[in-house]
């Protein structure tokens, strides 16, 4: 299963928010960060803990917004799942997206539910994609979640991958968490050499992530 989130060249996605900032619109109301999504996480509120070959990224996971989504990332991780995967697609200025773990190539991975299940998109309109939102991959079939995931990089976002009010079920990304600490490991992972597959010339190793409730 081909789990691809990216559908524009970089040149194509840079130069949409450059025209935006030339003209003065906006490329979406959800464009204003959310207090919500971006505030410290605080007690009773779930975090991951994501250690790297590069460092370690701490994210606020949204259970009580998008209950499936994030149900789908706690028990991933707690089956050990994410451990020894890696990076394995990175586009500086973009995203990096990991958590295949079955392949290693993008074209692997599967829910938590078992290999050959999947599970749908669930979106709020209170999360969207800020630079450090942490929300899962697919294809653009329904249903097509497995277990790859994605960190935005860029510093105004990836809100063209925002789910739009009124617009199929399958339309945008499922936003589920966000970082909060650990910004300079994404940008040094967003900045590795690739090939021409945007695939890291040097392996970028998840080597786990650990669930938390703060307390």
């Amino acid at each position: 299963m081909l789990e691809k989130i990216y559908t524009l060249s970089v040149k194509a996605f840079l130069g949409l928010f450059a025209l935006m900032s030339i003209i003065s619109i906006s490329p979406s109301s959800s464009l204003a960060e959310s207090s919500l999504q971006t505030s410290p996480p605080a007690t009773g509120d779930t975090v991951a803990i994501i250690t790297t070959s590069k460092g370690v990224m701490k994210a606020k996971l949204f259970p009580s917004i998008v209950p499936d989504a994030t149900r789908n990332f706690v028990e991933l991780a707690r089956q050990g799942k994410y451990g020894s995967t890696s990076f394995h697609r990175v586009i500086k200025d973009f995203m990096i997206q990991g958590g295949d773990f079955t392949r290693g190539d993008g074209t692997g991975g599967h829910s938590a539910k078992g290999p050959g299940t999947t599970i749908a998109d669930q979106y709020d309109s209170r999360l969207t994609h800020l630079r450090g939102a942490l929300a899962w991959a697919k294809t653009s079939a329904p249903e097509s979640i497995g277990s790859q995931f994605y960190i935005v990089h860029n510093n105004a976002g990836a809100h063209f991958l925002d789910h739009k009010e009124n617009s199929g079920p399958a339309d945008g990304y499922t936003v589920f968490g966000q970082v909060y600490e650990g910004f300079p490991v994404l940008d040094a992972i967003a900045v590795s050499k690739t090939d021409g597959s945007d695939r890291p010339l040097e392996k970028i190793a998840i080597e786990g992530v650990e669930i938390k409730i703060i307390k």
